[in-house]
């Protein structure tokens, strides 16, 4: 795998997030409420947004999840739903699989990639998953693009 190097323009995302130890993945409600609320404001048609941050690197204690779509201005959002602006130097891969199959393909990009690159990872900067509008973590068949957040070594 050699995930190309992007650099994304500042984005705001808006939708929900949670902070859960690390050893609880519970996402799925969340993404239940983010669904379900994006529906009945008629924010439908455009990419979902899966973003992380963490506490602590490697991962030992909590990890924020965010469910989210980009903002675009003169929309009108739920009052309760917070922002969250993503951007900078990523690298970037196609995952196509199942959710059993997307922490070693993840892995292999942060531990087997990265250190035989000329990157190193950036944690002060969020993960990110692009999905688009009809994204099902069912479909096996599913896309979704991932951007691990890297910055040039000194």
């Amino acid at each position: 795998m050699i995930p190309e190097i992007v650099e994304i323009p500042k984005k705001i995302i808006i939708g929900r997030h949670l902070t859960l130890p690390i050893d609880n993945h519970a996402v799925f409600p969340l993404w239940k409420q983010f669904r379900t609320e994006q529906s009945a404001h008629n924010l439908m048609g455009v990419d979902l947004y899966a973003i992380q941050t963490y506490a602590d690197w490697p991962p030992k204690s909590t990890i924020t999840h965010w469910a989210g779509i980009e903002k675009i201005d003169g929309i009108q959002y739920p009052e309760d739903w917070k922002e969250c602006a993503i951007g900078g130097k990523y690298a970037c891969s196609i995952f196509q699989g199942t959710k059993s199959e997307f922490p070693l393909f993840v892995r292999e990009l942060i531990v087997k990639w990265i250190p035989t690159s000329e990157y190193q990872l950036d944690m002060s900067r969020a993960h990110v998953q692009i999905m688009d509008q009809h994204y099902s973590v069912q479909d096996p068949h599913a896309q979704e693009y991932i951007m691990v957040p890297v910055e040039n070594i000194p």
